[in-house]
């Protein structure tokens, strides 16, 4: 299997991310809750520190990083 092109150094990945769970939300495909569980649960598995982040952690990040990237600056639409 071939290795993806990486475009824009990756950054393209998380834009079209970012658009497609916008859209999903704007259609009510997915509510703000819908996003927020999605983007905890991912979160709970990252590695920033040399494990993974506690549920505390993984909430804060949620909270002011990933949630205004996936549903702009107010965190919902």
């Amino acid at each position: 299997m071939e290795k993806p092109t990486a475009l824009a150094h990756g950054r393209i990945d998380a834009l079209i991310l970012q658009a497609l769970v916008r859209r999903l939300v704007a259609k009510g495909v997915l509510s703000p809750d819908d996003v927020r569980a999605l983007l905890l649960e991912a979160a709970g598995h990252l590695d920033l520190v040399g494990s993974a982040l506690t549920p505390e952690a993984a909430a804060i990040v949620v909270q002011e990083d990933l949630l205004p990237a996936f549903l702009g600056a107010g965190g919902t639409q």
